[in-house]
């Protein structure tokens, strides 16, 4: 076989877990899934039909696999009747006039059998389980092809074949037949005199249930990814993609306002940016205390500038404390997970009365402009040993309204919560809550290093006068302003935890500020 196409045309509708992206750069491992095909495949020519939001399929390719020689074929028709993977594939004729392997792009195999080399016409195959055969197209047969057929079985064609009598193949793909409005591939095969079938391990990205199963077997991620945002370290490089293509310009604008302090960063597309993969390790990797100490030191120095108030500062401020947490868990009053009345032993109120006693005129009074970073947290800090300094990432887009002044106190209460949950734990999954009526537990795996680093940054602030209330009410409202952006991911099991957890610190906050 000489080529290898990826049908990565359609709009992939039965998967939207993350908002605006593309089926084919659905993150597994925080690699896309078009990055584990191609990793695969070495230095074949590979044929990539395009059509729904090809430009996200091509910058990112352009830009985080360059070393490829890649060739795209823009479909026309990718979500009307008449369009599916036998028209893609039709599409790319031209560019396969020789033998040729074709996947779908939400086939993933694991398997180590090279596929390249196999001169004789093939079909992928995997077991499946009775119930769920419904959903594919099945095959009956031994070592060869004796059918393929819809209803129930236990063998399925996966979406992946290897073509070598490509022209009887293309042959009989042109005398086509429409199924379920779609044209499908499976008529090309009628042309081939033999088709050996060979099993694989089979992964299915291809709808939200087969995707979340896949997870759990792709799940070293290094970074949790939103439901409208993802982050790929791929090849080199590091690529954040947004559904919301404004965070796109302005993080990249707003990256002059870090004094040095962040990566170069590339612009990919109006969704994506990238920069170079950052040989460092996490802040909240390393158990060193002074190392901690002389990153707040660094913070003061080169980032905390107490700089110009605009007039629109203490808005903004109101914005991001107030206004953003009351509508981020909005959604949650009076919800079944907002009804429980005892967390971890101690009673709570629901969420709509517990913010109302909150005194929020303190935050504007002890506000200091400066510029910032918006999610500093020790994961997102990397430190380099080699040039021995540390390099910030992952900052937020804005402060309210403005992209270079913020409050320092919004980046003292991001610290403060992200000592307190490490993303890496909630990674392993070691992190849970238990509900039983009324009552509910929660309970996490704090980092040694980190319960050492909270001591450290609460002397920190002290000497810089920081007031200790305020770092700490702020951190825990980050509970509740991230907890409803996290629907997809662990099931939803990490936006109730955090909620759960986060009244739970905020009663406790509450009682002591009354006595």
């Amino acid at each position: 076989m000489n080529k290898f196409c990826i049908l990565a045309a359609g709009k992939g509708t039965r998967n939207n877990n993350i908002e605006g992206l593309h089926k084919a750069l659905l993150p597994l491992e925080n690699k896309p899934v078009i990055s584990h095909i191609i990793d695969k495949l070495g230095d074949t020519e590979i044929v990539i039909a395009v059509g729904y939001k090809s430009e996200q399929i091509k910058t990112y390719m352009n830009t985080v696999h360059s070393d490829k020689n890649i060739t795209y074929v823009d479909v026309d028709n990718f979500d009307e009747v008449g369009s599916g993977p036998g028209y893609s594939l039709l599409c790319c004729k031209e560019e396969l006039q020789e033998p040729f392997v074709f996947t779908s792009v939400d086939t993933l195999v694991t398997d180590n059998i090279d596929i390249m080399s196999i001169e004789e016409n093939w079909l992928g195959v995997s077991l499946v389980e009775k119930e769920e055969s419904l959903q594919y197209c099945l095959v009956e047969g031994s070592k060869y092809l004796d059918r393929l057929y819809y209803g129930t079985g236990n063998t399925a064609y996966i979406g992946m074949a290897g073509i070598y009598d490509y022209k009887s193949f293309w042959d009989s793909l042109e005398e086509h037949q429409i199924i379920k409005d779609e044209y499908q591939v499976i008529h090309g095969f009628d042309g081939l005199e033999h088709m050996k079938l060979i099993n694989f391990t089979w992964y299915d990205t291809g709808n939200n249930d087969s995707y979340a199963e896949t997870k759990k077997v792709f799940c070293n991620d290094v970074v949790a990814n939103k439901s409208d945002e993802a982050i790929f370290i791929d090849n080199g490089k590091v690529v954040k993609y947004f559904d919301d293509k404004y965070k796109v310009s302005k993080r990249i604008k707003r990256a002059d306002y870090l004094n040095g302090n962040c990566p170069k960063i590339e612009y990919v597309n109006e969704n994506m940016y990238c920069y170079d993969y950052i040989d460092g390790e996490m802040l909240s990797n390393i158990a060193d205390e002074s190392l901690m100490r002389k990153f707040l030191d660094d913070c003061q120095s080169k980032l905390w500038e107490e700089t110009y108030t605009n007039d629109n500062f203490l808005e903004d401020c109101r914005e991001m404390y107030e206004t953003k947490t009351k509508e981020r868990v909005k959604k949650l009053y009076g919800s079944e997970i907002d009804n429980i009345s005892i967390i971890n032993g101690l009673k709570v109120q629901p969420i709509e009365y517990m913010l109302k006693e909150i005194n929020w005129n303190d935050f504007y009074d002890r506000a200091i402009p400066s510029y910032f970073h918006g999610d500093l947290q020790p994961e997102n800090v990397l430190y380099d040993k080699k040039d021995k300094k540390f390099v910030l990432i992952d900052w937020r887009q804005s402060f309210g309204s403005s992209e270079d002044v913020g409050d320092v106190y919004y980046d003292l209460g991001k610290i403060y919560h992200a000592i307190m949950i490490n993303g890496q734990s909630i990674l392993k999954d070691m992190f849970s809550h238990k509900i039983v009526g009324e009552n509910a537990s929660v309970e996490f795996y704090a980092k040694s290093n980190l319960v050492y680093f909270m001591d450290v940054f609460k002397q920190f602030c002290s000497d810089n006068d920081y007031d200790w209330n305020t770092v700490e009410l702020l951190g825990i409202l980050q509970y509740f302003s991230i907890c409803t952006l996290y629907d997809n991911f662990k099931d939803g099991r990490y936006g109730d935890f955090l909620f759960l957890y986060g009244k739970y610190l905020l009663s406790k906050f509450l009682l002591r500020s009354k006595k």
